[in-house]
């Protein structure tokens, strides 16, 4: 098993002392118990920000991931590279509909402006909502939003008790900043769902859908093209091959075109990078995938912003895809 230097100096923390640190954590925290139609899956977004979790540093984060799902009594499994999967069963009269993966990754790349006093290893993330509706790091430091983001609306479902939908496979992996290690060491028999909804996007209201240089549909309107850290190598990662039959694609369409007042996502391919269906897709390649996500600027960076408005929508969305779905 591979393991970074800094999970090195860590030991795993049993589960049930886990799940106790955890329960005595979450009272200090007011929740809002997620609706259909309230969006309060920001707090997620504050509670897994302060936790340090730096690419190759998730242990901590990876231990209340999986105590969070066993204090909801969720099926959590936990693997030897820190990836969790947490299964929810579908709601009344859903239970034996396909079940949906929801994904997204926990580590974040850790940068700061020169001369900032924060330890990546020990300080918190402290998001603030500046005046004009931007999240950003109380220091000069990245933010974590990505994947923050998407790691707290998949807690937000899990954690929702009236919304309806079929059976979730919530799959939160580990080192995509280092090159989608996480998601290559899973084992994807764990899994029996074939749509897989990733949720590490940065622009809102466009379906990545593939590998822009891998096909010349004239659907696609847009090339998306996400900075990668340097330990990533864009030349390692396999293509994203586009299906030109996608049920869920189809559905997720038609589910945006009521949510935002008739208008159309915009079908995009992501160029010299990728997110991790660009794994998925290879190792299950019967499945169906679609990448979305909140708009985002200067991600991987000190200049790390996240729109609180687009966050809220995207979730939103989710919430009344999954009822649809």
């Amino acid at each position: 098993m591979f393991m970074s230097k800094h999970q090195n100096k860590n030991k795993y923390m049993p589960p049930a002392l886990c799940t106790l640190l955890l329960a005595l954590f979450l009272s200090c925290i007011e929740h809002v118990e997620p609706t259909p139609n309230t969006p309060t899956a920001y707090q997620y977004f504050v509670d897994i920000s302060a936790i340090p979790r730096c690419s190759g540093d998730e242990l901590r984060a990876s231990n209340y991931l999986a105590a969070f799902g066993r204090l909801l009594s969720l099926e959590v499994l936990q693997d030897e590279a820190l990836n969790v999967l947490i299964k929810k069963s579908g709601t009344r009269g859903r239970e034996n509909e396909p079940p949906v993966i929801l994904q997204a990754h926990m580590d974040m790349v850790c940068r700061k402006d020169e001369g900032v006093e924060h330890d990546f290893d020990k300080d918190p993330i402290i998001p603030v909502i500046t005046g004009d509706g931007w999240i950003t790091a109380q220091k000069r430091t990245t933010l974590g939003a990505d994947n923050g983001s998407g790691v707290s609306m998949i807690l937000a479902v899990l954690a929702a008790s009236g919304l309806s939908h079929p059976p979730i496979e919530a799959l939160l992996t580990t080192e995509e900043e280092w090159g989608l290690l996480g998601a290559d060491k899973f084992d994807v028999t764990l899994l029996t769902g074939l749509r897989l909804i990733n949720l590490d996007m940065v622009t809102e209201k466009v379906f990545v859908i593939g590998s822009a240089d891998d096909y010349a549909n004239p659907d696609v309107l847009i090339p998306i093209n996400i900075p990668t850290t340097a330990l990533m190598k864009a030349a390692d990662i396999p293509y994203w091959h586009y299906k030109i039959d996608s049920p869920l694609r189809d559905k997720m369409a038609e589910v945006f075109r009521e949510y935002y007042g008739g208008e159309e996502p915009m079908l995009a391919g992501l160029q010299h990078a990728a997110v991790e269906c660009s794994i998925f897709a290879n190792k299950m390649p019967d499945a169906d995938m679609v990448s979305i996500g909140p708009d985002m600027e200067g991600i991987h960076t000190p200049n790390e912003g996240m729109n609180l408005k687009s966050y809220n929508r995207v979730y939103g969305y989710l919430l009344t895809l999954l009822e649809r779905l």
